[in-house]
Formats: structure tokens, sequence, C-alpha cells
């Protein structure tokens, strides 16, 4: 029973790795082709609505024809999904749409695959840069950039005192929580971003990049994969349990030398 799990992971692991590509690459050539495709479609809105369609498109329609018994949950589609997070795939198909339709080279298809609530695979995959992240649970986190392949590890940072730390919020709901975490940050000298693509700014973290990861309100297809990576990396997450697959709800991953600090610093993240 043990084995046919594993064979039956694997093949959904190996599949997903190459299907993240491929979306990528499609989505890659929107991108490249922005400033004439805003006009043939109308504007900005029209735009990014297709490409993320489309590549979510492509996406639903190779798992569902290699495995389809299993469940999709996909950002264009949630709202339809009626399901539970158990045999499910969790894609996002553009991850910093912002920054994707601004030219700014900080997006990612992000893929996952859960069990249970719980991801067993969460894939990373940023065209822009060719640089694949990928975990299994249980087999460690790894990134890949052409032929290339190396291990993710955490940041070894133990203070939070300059510590480089990613803090996301959305753009268009006013949350006035932020400013008092931002506060507390500033006095603990923390060294604050945010780069507008929270599965990317994870697997930042878990390749040491960064040294941790706060939001107060995302979605299960912008964090589930990204905090398998940073947990496979050797890093600390909290736990993250949407009830629903609309529900927003807090997400942090970080190293594990800055863990108590942070989880401290961030206080209670439920509203």
């Amino acid at each position: 029973m043990a084995s046919s799990f594993h064979a039956a992971m694997n093949d959904r692991y190996t599949f997903a790795r190459t299907l993240a590509q491929k979306a990528g690459a499609l989505a890659l050539d929107f991108w490249n082709r922005r400033e004439q495709l805003v006009v043939e479609l109308k504007g900005p809105g029209d735009f990014v609505s297709v490409a993320d369609r489309d590549v979510e498109r492509l996406i639903r329609e190779e798992l569902a024809q290699s495995f389809p018994d299993d469940l999709f949950l996909g950002e264009e589609t949630a709202a339809e999904f009626a399901g539970a997070f158990d045999r499910c795939w969790v894609v996002d198909p553009i991850d910093g749409t912002h920054n994707f339709l601004r030219g700014i080279p900080y997006w990612n298809v992000a893929i996952a695959y859960v069990q249970k609530s719980r991801a067993q695979i969460g894939i990373v995959f940023d065209p822009s840069r060719g640089e694949l992240f990928h975990a299994r649970r249980g087999h460690g986190a790894w990134k890949e950039s052409g032929s290339d392949t190396k291990p993710l590890k955490t940041a070894a940072t133990t203070e939070l005192d300059g510590a480089y730390i990613a803090f996301g919020h959305h753009d268009r709901s006013p949350e006035y929580r932020y400013l008092e975490i931002r506060r507390r940050m500033m006095d603990a000298g923390v060294a604050m971003r945010n780069f507008g693509s929270a599965a990317l700014q994870l697997a930042h973290v878990a390749a040491g990049r960064l040294d941790g990861f706060i939001e107060l309100e995302l979605s299960i297809w912008d964090a589930i994969g990204g905090l398998l990576l940073v947990e496979e990396a050797g890093g600390h997450v909290e736990p993250f349990r949407p009830s629903r697959a609309t529900e927003k709800v807090p997400c942090l991953g970080c190293a594990p030398g800055i863990a108590a600090a942070l989880v401290e610093l961030a206080g209670p993240m439920q509203n």
C-alpha cells in the first residue's frame, strides 16, 4: 500500500514539474506580447483575464487527462468548487498579475497537490528567470535552473534586527492592522519588502533570499504550495487552514531562527 502511494505521488510530482514549465511558457508568451495584446483585447483588464483563463485552462485540461479522478481548484474557477481539499490540485495560473501587467518580472505559476488539506506537492515556477522551485512532502525542496538542481535551505538568520521580511497586502482591500504590524517591525529593525507575489516570495524564503513572509489574508492557491517549499527547506510555517475555497486566511513562513520572535511580533493575525 505504501509503495503504491509513493509511486502515485511521484507520478504526480514529475508531471506537475513539467506542467508548470509548459504553463509558464504560455504565460511568458502573453507577458512578452502584453503591449500588443492590451490593445487587441481592449484594455489591461481583459488582457490579464484572458491570460489567466488560458493558462488555467491548459493546466486543468492536462491534469484531467492524466489524473481524471483528482479534483481541481483554480483561482479563476474557485467559485465553482464545492469539494473538500483532498486529492485536489490547487492552482494559481498567474500569481502576481499586477506585476505581470506592468512588465515587472516578479510573477509565477503556482501548482500544488493537496490531500486531507495538506500539501503533498508544491511547485512555483518563475518563467522570467527560468527558476523552478519544487517540493514533495518528506523529500526536501529544490530549485532547478537550466541543467542545475540545488536543494533549498532557509536562511540562517537568528535575529529580527536586520532580517529581510516580505510583508504582503492586497492593494484593493485597505486593512489597517498592517500599519500596527509595520510599526512593530520598524521598532524591531526589520527590513520590510513587498514584491507583490505571495507564492514567489514564499519560494524565496525557502531559498534563503528572504528571511520571512507574512500576509494577513491569502487564498489557498496563493500560499499552500509555497508554504510546503518553506517547510521542506527547513523553515517554520504557521498553520494555514481555510475552511472553504474562497476563504482568505493569514499566512506566515520564515527561517527557523526567527520563528518565535516573528510570530510574537505579528501577534494575532485573525480578525
